[in-house]
């Protein structure tokens, strides 16, 4: 485990967090598994199955991990009691007991363990992100884990974000596993600047060798300069994947858990342009132009947004 690095892709959904977990799992010393945060609910969902297209269960990466059920329960619990959004408030205060403490950080090196080997690699992606469920993640798999935990805040455009939202609909409503939800464009700008907001303020208090920022247009329009900053962040040499993403070579997903519905292709590439966002507010209604307007551009601009 000393020698086991955790790159925790922070921030928002509809970011590109898939795409580029994907893309930092093509080097040899990396192995990316998505969003780690959902792993005990997507086991015990009949309906939900890792990127292979198997079962949790049956999975040739994952199926070694539980003995049994209430292994996957206990780690559902311990992950919901002090990562999730309303936990966060005893996370920050260290106000969690330390049988529990002892409990998440258990369960949680063994997972990382787990990964480790099974991916034969020393730096692990987790792109569980800094929504509800995972608000604190990245400061618990730290400071109760004690995992080497370097910080990527991947940001998107808000109003890109509530776009793809708004015009396509949330990942598991797409998928069939929930009812789409009402007030989705309000939930999810405001959504959007929560998980930023606490990536930012948690992110930041870490330092510059522990907290990294990315624009996903950046990408998209400059992927080798900024696929070589993330290598530099976390002391690996990029350069095989950049060659690749040069010559638009296709990824291997690999057995991602949760994350974009384009996981399931098995494989996918980055598609660059110069002009990821050329008309921002484009393809918005006037009611969503205003609603991100009143409550998620002042978040935007900080990011470096303009109006």
């Amino acid at each position: 485990m000393n020698d086991l690095t955790v790159l925790y892709i922070a921030g928002y959904g509809r970011s590109g967090s898939t795409v580029l977990d994907v893309l930092l799992g093509g080097h040899p010393r990396v192995v990316s598994v998505g969003e780690l945060v959902f792993l005990g609910s997507d086991w015990q969902s009949e309906d939900r199955k890792c990127a292979c297209g198997e079962p949790y269960e049956n999975c040739p990466f994952w199926k070694g991990l539980f003995k049994d059920s209430r292994e996957v329960n206990s780690l559902e619990r311990v992950v919901r009691d002090i990562e999730h959004r309303h936990a966060l408030p005893r996370l920050l205060f260290d106000s969690h007991s330390e049988e529990e403490k002892r409990d998440y950080r258990r369960r949680t090196r063994k997972l990382f363990e787990y990964i480790a080997q099974q991916g034969r690699a020393d730096l692990v992606v987790d792109s569980s992100k800094s929504g509800r469920q995972a608000a604190g993640r990245f400061w618990a798999l730290k400071n109760i884990a004690g995992l080497d935990v370097r910080v990527l805040h991947l940001v998107r455009d808000g109003r890109a974000a509530l776009r793809s939202v708004v015009e396509k609909g949330s990942n598991w409503a797409l998928e069939g596993h929930i009812d789409e939800k009402r007030w989705l464009g309000t939930q999810t700008t405001i959504g959007w600047v929560l998980a930023n907001a606490i990536t930012w303020g948690l992110g930041g208090s870490l330092g510059s060798d522990r907290y990294h920022r990315v624009k996903f247009e950046d990408l998209l329009r400059v992927p080798e300069k900024t696929l070589r900053g993330i290598g530099d962040f976390v002391d690996v040499n990029l350069g095989a994947v950049i060659r690749r993403v040069g010559r638009d070579e296709f990824f291997e997903v690999g057995h991602n858990v949760g994350g974009n519905r384009i996981r399931h292709k098995q494989q996918i590439h980055l598609r660059k342009t110069d002009t990821p966002n050329p008309h921002p507010w484009s393809g918005l209604d006037r009611h969503h132009q205003i609603l991100f307007a009143t409550l998620g551009q002042w978040m935007n601009q900080k990011l470096g947004y303009s109006w």
